[in-house]
């Protein structure tokens, strides 16, 4: 097992790369859709970056857990390295998306989360957790007390869960409508006045006040 650092930073990006899978396995045309509507990628390179990117995550994701409970130091390190190329590959993305002014849902999950700063500032910090991460496991082992290692099992899920539901918790939907509500009419009593008819039988009818 590695220091208390390393374990952390690892632990939080392999949660993370196996949710993003799991989203991505559950609403699996969630991603092509949002390439789609990005418009950045051409036909061909869209259909690769919709399939290649959560298979990625999902073996990442499996094979880095596997090396973090076994002791595997190089194979951890080597997991990092490529979750941080794949993370920063994914705020390179976004952040061209969004300086070409183009819009759309991040296709990060199965919600209507739209592509914000925020999904790329996810996508920053996961790339330097991972770098963190690996400059921690190549350190090399340490022993962790039982006090870190309750801390860590404990803090991996709460800051893995914080960082991806970033991006849907930043989100500020506009207002339904710009236009302010409208004034409520007022009421007017309305008078009601007796006629009679050549019978002498009484009739009512309501009529509204003068101006």
């Amino acid at each position: 097992m590695t220091g208390f650092l390393g374990g952390l930073t690892a632990s939080v990006v392999l949660l993370t790369l196996l949710m993003g899978a799991g989203s991505h396995a559950v609403s699996p045309a969630a991603l092509g859709d949002a390439l789609w509507a990005h418009g950045v990628l051409g036909p061909r390179l869209r259909r690769f970056a919709a399939v290649v990117p959560p298979v990625a995550e999902g073996v990442l994701g499996a094979a880095g857990a596997a090396a973090l409970l076994m002791g595997h130091q190089r194979g951890l390190q080597a997991v990092l390295v490529a979750a941080a190329a794949l993370f920063g590959l994914y705020a390179g993305y976004t952040r061209h998306v969004l300086a070409l002014g183009r819009g759309g849902p991040c296709g990060c999950s199965g919600r209507e989360v739209p592509l914000s700063r925020w999904v790329t500032r996810r996508a920053a910090a996961l790339a330097v957790l991972a770098a963190i991460g690996a400059a921690a496991v190549e350190a090399g082992p340490a022993e962790l007390s039982s006090a870190e290692l309750v801390t860590l099992l404990l803090a991996a899920p709460a800051c893995a869960t914080l960082l991806w539901s970033l991006p849907a918790a930043m989100h500020e939907p506009a207002a339904a409508s710009g236009h302010p509500p409208a004034r409520a009419t007022a009421h007017h009593p309305t008078t009601t006045t007796v006629h009679r008819t050549a019978e002498g039988v009484p009739t009512r009818w309501t009529s509204p006040p003068a101006p």
